[in-house]
């Protein structure tokens, strides 16, 4: 039976990324099907609680697959686990691999002033954010109130984790926490900045080693 890896990029890229096409090339090189969706999150009227419907419709449990999510992603991808905990007991559900994985948007209110918008928590991609007032809201109450499950999630055994150690995007300050009391966090640290560009070599191989490991039965 073949397989399918369901990948999610971050915010400000594409199903045409670096990340992306890596990945794109380990499946296919292993006979796998990669299903990249295309989406803006939040730039487009994206919720969270809309990604997760949008999510929950189109990603198939019939035969095996994993999900591959970066950055805002792999945000989107804990939500999915989180809300969706049962998928974890689905024997054709693999491996969920996270790269710089954000457990929570809001991890730093001063980042952003909603009110003039000087600073904002998306950092570059923040120009066009004109959120209402209600809707920022509840993106906060959303954000806040699953932030722990999603930061627990990274802690099963069926999901890994690959963070930048110098990420000034992602605050990892919460996952080393959890590294410290979860001795079954499957974590990667590599030493660059959020984007890895330069440890794209090191990234593939971990990306190798973990699908080769979930499809290989």
């Amino acid at each position: 039976m073949g397989f399918r890896v369901y990948y999610l990029h971050g915010l400000g890229s594409s199903c045409e990324s670096t990340k992306a096409t890596l990945v794109r090339e380990l499946v296919e090189g292993r006979g796998g099907e990669f299903v990249c969706f295309h989406f803006e999150y939040l730039k487009g009227g994206s919720r969270p609680w809309e990604v997760l419907e949008f999510l929950r419709a189109r990603v198939s449990w019939d035969a095996p697959f994993a999900l591959v999510g970066s950055s805002m992603g792999a945000y989107s991808w804990l939500d999915y686990l989180v809300n969706l905990s049962e998928v974890f007991e689905v024997s054709n559900f693999r491996k969920a691999v996270l790269i710089t994985p954000p457990t929570t948007l809001f991890d730093n209110l001063e980042k952003w002033n909603p009110l003039f918008g000087r600073e904002r928590v998306f950092l570059r991609y923040g120009e066009d954010y004109a959120l209402v007032y209600r809707t920022l809201v509840r993106l906060m109450h959303w954000d806040l109130k699953f932030a722990n499950y999603r930061l627990l999630t990274l802690a099963r055994p069926k999901v890994v984790s690959v963070v930048a150690k110098r990420d000034e995007v992602v605050n990892n300050g919460p996952i080393y926490e959890l590294k410290r009391v979860a001795c079954g966090l499957r974590l990667y640290e590599l030493d660059d900045g959020h984007q890895l560009k330069n440890r794209l070599g090191e990234l593939r191989a971990v990306l190798e080693r973990e699908l080769g490991e979930a499809f290989s039965r």
